[in-house]
């Protein structure tokens, strides 16, 4: 699906809120690309509509043909090879909406003390990296983007955690670790408990309620109650069980339990992410591949 697209202005009016969900724009869409008159769309007239939805300067992205029968199959509920109204209204509010009024949320990953000052500071990692450097990257973004929901995801362990070397003697190493004596610092091993899981080993860091848990003093905070462009904010701890620990702010490292910000953003309605923080080899990296799941 590509080349110059003549419905290419149609959508434009509909980037705003107001005329979008005005009660006659899903007629509207009916009417301009319903070509034969028959009150719905066949699988070209569909066709035509992408092209104009997703297009830039007249052009529209090439689209795969049998994507775009798996989508119009989607929305095609009683399966009579026609998008009714009803259908396209479905259509309209869940494809259309997010494509023309997208809703973003920016996720700040793990800008905690310990990680830049603190007792696994990024400095004494192998890439002997500054962690508050990226402070004022973070606060400039704050400060001059509108993103819709502003996201503070910390690293939240109980002091028991299965993560921190110091508590290596807390647990029994399974048959199939890959270590079993003279375990170090940055070491991989299995616990009993959970067998198919690697844990690396770090030191104690991002205890819960200590300073080295908190956001660095420098990073800014948005208020709900006083920020000017009127976002909202969600704060997710992670890895808050002792005995398995969490990279991401979505799931833990099995999988087995979810966090609340998967059902928030959800909530918020947000189709656009933007993952920054620390580090980008571990729980950045970590966000951004479950942001895809």
């Amino acid at each position: 699906m590509n080349g110059y697209n003549e419905n290419r202005d149609f959508f434009i009016k509909y980037r705003n809120e107001k005329l979008f969900n005005d009660k006659y724009s899903v007629e509207e869409c009916m009417r301009h690309f319903d070509k034969d008159g028959d009150q719905a769309l066949d699988l070209n007239e569909f066709e035509q509509l992408l092209k104009s939805l997703f297009s830039y300067s007249g052009n529209a992205y090439f689209m795969q043909k049998p994507k775009i029968k798996t989508m119009f199959n989607y929305f095609d509920d009683n399966k009579d090879d026609r998008i009714q109204l009803n259908e396209l209204e479905n259509f309209w509010f869940k494809m259309v909406k997010m494509t023309l009024l997208p809703k973003s949320a920016f996720i700040i990953v793990d800008v905690q003390n310990d990680f830049i000052d603190g007792t696994l500071t990024l400095k004494k990692c192998p890439a002997k990296q500054n962690g508050a450097e990226v402070v004022p990257i973070i606060n400039n973004l704050l400060e001059t983007v509108p993103f819709d929901t502003i996201v503070y995801s910390l690293d939240w362990h109980p002091a028991d955690h299965c993560s921190f070397i110091e508590n290596l003697h807390l647990r029994t190493l399974h048959k199939n670790s890959p270590i079993i004596e003279n375990i170090k610092t940055l070491d991989s091993v299995i616990f009993e408990e959970y067998p198919s899981v690697k844990q690396r080993l770090w030191p104690a860091h991002c205890i819960q309620g200590t300073h080295g848990a908190e956001l660095h003093p420098n990073l800014k905070r948005i208020s709900e109650k006083t920020d000017t462009m009127g976002r909202s904010v969600i704060c997710v701890h992670k890895g808050s069980k002792s005995d398995i620990d969490s990279y991401s702010a979505f799931f833990d490292n099995c999988r087995l339990n979810e966090t609340t910000l998967h059902a928030d953003l959800k909530k918020n309605e947000i189709n656009d992410i933007y993952v920054c923080g620390l580090a980008a080899d571990v729980c950045v990296g970590k966000k951004t591949v479950e942001n895809f799941l």
